[in-house]
């Protein structure tokens, strides 16, 4: 069913990439309005405009990427006729972070904002990089928004203005496809942000510690961002035994992170770190494999996932055709999750499955026929989460090759021409 939670998922997805500021569409105004509304007004709005959005679909299940298109192309058109008569550049930042999980879904009002919060980017306070960050957060739903995140280490409030909540996201924006040199270029930046790491600073900067760590590494020498981490591992360890509840939760799995061969720059080009595969089977029912060691001279494509992941089913059809596309002995996929409580089935009721691992085990079965998969399916000692692997969220793909060693990691299956060439770059390998 199309949920509250899917109808998000529904607002929050890629629009278009921004075009010139020649070409932008002008934001819905009006000359009648004399004061714009309030945060409080605005939020009224918002919650209507999702509560019609839900009843409208409410009953959708599984839409196909057509539908889906049909759903956005809607969502984004309620969003302008929601916005007739605002002038959002009368609005302070406050008032736009309220319509901010809505504009994103609109490509006409998401590029009106973009160019009003550049133009506010160019206060050299905290004020101006805060809407610096804004900016290339909305870039991110477009272009990867690299570019426009890379340019926030030269911001002059960049130090001061890394303590709030939404800071975190600076690190995740910064893609791979960043060259290490530009990188290195603000390495001065980023070496000064590793003084936030003290024993008071707020969760929200040490919950920014793996996508800190990643970029650490890449812009500075081994011998720093290694002090980096050592340094940032300490904290986080000592604050774990100064927590309790959900925050030292989240501190231990930080731990774990930290500790793992993606934060210690082993990840990439070395061997694929080991895993407990607990259950290995096919739809079929047969189980091809034991340990990834047994898959040595094939191409393994490792999907991490869990039957609660929308976007994970969701991709589905995608690696339903690259598993048609190879050869079995040349290429072998491995939908791999852990033990999670419950199976999230989608043709059937949902079944809790708590501290009964067989239960969800045939569970899964059911769950894998039903969903047509084609492909093997492993259940991991480790947490889907692996932290060995760098896995921040799913659905996350790795590809090793042939002798074993991790050649990409953190790939989506919706990346389908990335993880195609990839796998064809490892056939074509003598």
């Amino acid at each position: 069913m199309l949920d509250l939670a899917i109808v998000s998922a529904v607002l929050a997805l890629s629009a278009p990439a921004p075009q010139s500021p020649q070409q932008n569409a002008a934001a819905p105004t009006s000359p009648s309005v004399k004061s714009p509304p309030t945060a409080e007004e605005l939020q009224q709005k918002v919650i209507a405009l999702f509560e019609s959005i839900q009843k409208k679909y409410q009953g959708v299940e599984n839409p196909s990427d057509e539908q889906m298109k049909q759903i956005q192309d809607d969502v984004a058109s309620q969003v302008d006729a929601m916005l007739v008569g605002i002038d959002l550049a009368a609005l302070d930042n406050e008032r736009l972070s309220v319509l901010e999980p809505v504009i994103a879904s609109s490509p006409k009002a998401r590029d009106a904002m973009a160019a009003i919060l550049r133009e506010r980017a160019k206060d050299p306070t905290v004020a101006g990089f805060e809407a610096a960050l804004k900016a290339a957060m909305m870039s991110a739903r477009g272009d990867g928004g690299s570019s426009s995140a890379l340019a926030l280490l030269d911001h002059p409030a960049f130090l001061e203005g890394m303590e709030g909540d939404d800071a975190g996201f600076f690190f995740e924006i910064v893609g791979d496809d960043v060259p290490d040199a530009e990188l290195a270029k603000r390495a001065a930046a980023l070496e000064k942000y590793g003084a936030k790491f003290t024993a008071e600073a707020p969760v929200g900067i040490l919950s920014s510690a793996e996508g800190y760590l990643r970029l650490a590494r890449r812009a500075l020498p081994k011998d720093k961002s290694d002090a980096i981490r050592a340094a940032v591992l300490a904290t986080v360890k000592a604050r774990v035994e100064a927590s309790s509840g959900r925050e030292k939760k989240m501190l231990e799995r930080l731990t774990k992170s930290l500790e793992g061969a993606a934060a210690r720059g082993e990840l990439i080009g070395f061997a694929a770190p080991a895993m407990k595969l607990e259950w290995v089977r096919r739809a079929d029912g047969s189980s091809p494999f034991k340990t990834l060691e047994d898959l040595k001279g094939r191409i393994v494509v490792l999907d991490f996932w869990a039957t609660w992941c929308g976007p994970c089913v969701g991709s589905f059809p995608k690696v339903a055709e690259m598993r048609k596309h190879y050869r079995e002995d040349q290429v072998e996929i491995v939908g791999l999750t852990s033990i999670q409580g419950m199976v999230a089935h989608q043709k059937r009721e949902r079944v809790n499955c708590e501290n009964d691992p067989e239960k969800e085990k045939t569970e899964l079965m059911a769950f894998m026929k039903d969903m047509g998969v084609t492909w093997t399916v492993a259940i991991s000692a480790e947490d889907v989460f692996n932290p060995d692997y760098g896995v921040r969220g799913i659905p996350f793909v790795a590809i090793l090759d042939r002798q074993g060693k991790v050649y990409k990691a953190g790939l989506h299956p919706s990346d389908e021409d990335k993880i195609r060439a990839a796998i064809d770059e490892l056939l074509a390998r003598p």
